[in-house]
């Protein structure tokens, strides 16, 4: 007998669909991280795929993109470029027969960090206060995490001072490299990646130009990998309201992306499209039940 959030769920895929996002999937996130990670454990990304099986179709994000229906329908994507994603999630998927997305930030092939861990690291050794002595920024209302990535403060100038701050103090942020190299990136079949930009800034707190080369490195630091398959579509960092504008949207255009990724806990409603871009929603389980999560999305 189906619950009500069940029969609930049912009626939602008769007029939408899903685009799932992940980062990790591991069963415990590296301490140094703290608790700001979106992670999943690997019993909890089983159990998402199991139960949406119910409802949804699984398809490709191109497939996804390019349908004229999204109802019925649902996609995974992977953000950042973790490596425990090929590690821990792609058997699973594998075993289902599921294509995924990856969206990479290419300057985690070189060996160096993604700002957003520098933040986490600060947060965990409890380094924030430390560190603010040292850079003066534009806005701090709130939480440390969150008022980092507001669009007041220019990410490429924090990511710079995060760096000659951890570099001063000859700081190894933590142990094991998390990030996907270029020789890790699997060429099997199930798996396309994309452009997460080049650094993962927020491109709103970019002048256009600088917007500009965060999107068109990324893009080209990724395609230029031989004998991968990649998708049409463009992942903002943060993916919310505040983190891009007309330049993003304008730059977006131009270099003839499908789709905007989106990152706003929604289900994917009727095709939306801005500047000539079609807008593709985002949701980021937490929890187990993933049923109840998109019904009470839904019912906001």
């Amino acid at each position: 007998m189906s619950s009500r959030a069940d029969q609930k769920l049912q009626k939602i895929a008769a007029d939408r669909g899903v685009i799932l996002l992940y980062h990790s999937v591991m069963e415990t996130a590296p301490s140094a991280l703290g608790n700001t990670l979106h992670n999943v454990t690997v019993h909890q990304f089983k159990g998402h795929l199991r139960d949406l099986s119910n409802f949804f179709e699984f398809v490709s994000l191109d497939e996804f993109s390019n349908a004229r229906s999204k109802a019925g329908l649902a996609c995974i994507t992977f953000d950042d470029g973790y490596k425990n994603v090929i590690e821990n999630a792609l058997p699973v998927m594998e075993s289902l027969n599921y294509p995924c997305t990856i969206f990479l930030n290419p300057i985690t092939f070189e060996q160096r960090w993604n700002w957003r861990d520098k933040v986490r690291y600060l947060i965990h050794y409890q380094k924030v206060d430390e560190f603010l002595k040292t850079y003066d920024m534009a806005y701090t209302q709130g939480r440390f995490y969150r008022y980092t990535k507001n669009r007041a403060n220019d990410s490429a100038d924090l990511d710079r001072a995060l760096d000659n701050y951890l570099a001063q103090r000859i700081i190894d942020i933590y142990g094991e490299y998390p990030y996907l190299s270029i020789n890790q990136l699997t060429d099997c079949p199930l798996v396309s990646y994309g452009n997460h930009t080049q650094n993962h800034y927020v491109l709103s707190s970019l002048i256009e130009p600088l917007q500009t080369l965060e999107i068109s490195l990324g893009h080209e630091n990724i395609t230029n990998i031989s004998n991968l398959s990649y998708t049409g579509c463009f992942a903002a960092p943060f993916g919310g309201v505040d983190d891009i504008n007309s330049a993003s949207l304008k730059i977006i255009a131009k270099m003839s992306y499908q789709s905007l990724l989106m990152s706003r806990q929604l289900l994917q409603p009727k095709k939306s499209q801005i500047n000539k871009v079609q807008i593709l929603e985002r949701f980021m389980p937490r929890s187990d039940n993933i049923i109840n999560e998109l019904v009470c999305a839904v019912d906001k």
